[in-house]
């Protein structure tokens, strides 16, 4: 019975601490990729999951419809997001408290968030 060495590339070879700030950069400019490597591999998903990458995961496509994302997208990727001081989604989460559930309180500390982190669409509305 011969012993079957598992091969890592190049990136899942690289120290994790390297892994995730490669990871958040790319979060930056694409929320699917960030899921294609976390499906793609353990060790990356590992890396992937740690809340830098979750301060700065694109969230631009939803910034544009938040309401349309109470439908779309679970409340992990929000939570996750929110937890590690994501902008844009303490913006989205301001928006559906404040519009669609009527919690006006919580919808203006999120946007409060999003403003005082200069996000100009914040700004905007917080002013």
């Amino acid at each position: 019975m011969s012993i079957q060495t598992q091969h890592h590339s190049r990136l899942e070879s690289l120290p994790q601490e390297l892994q995730t700030e490669i990871i958040s950069r790319l979060a930056k400019n694409s929320r699917k990729d960030v899921r294609k490597i976390m499906e793609a591999s353990p060790i990356l998903a590992i890396a992937a999951a740690q809340p830098q990458v979750y301060e700065n995961i694109n969230l631009r496509p939803l910034t544009i419809h938040p309401l349309a994302s109470l439908r779309r997208y679970q409340d992990y990727l929000m939570d996750r997001c929110l937890a590690a001081g994501n902008l844009k989604a303490h913006y989205i989460r301001g928006i559906q408290e404040y519009f669609h559930k009527n919690n006006t309180s919580v919808g203006l500390s999120h946007i409060k968030i999003a403003a005082q982190g200069l996000y100009d669409n914040g700004i905007y509305l917080y002013g």
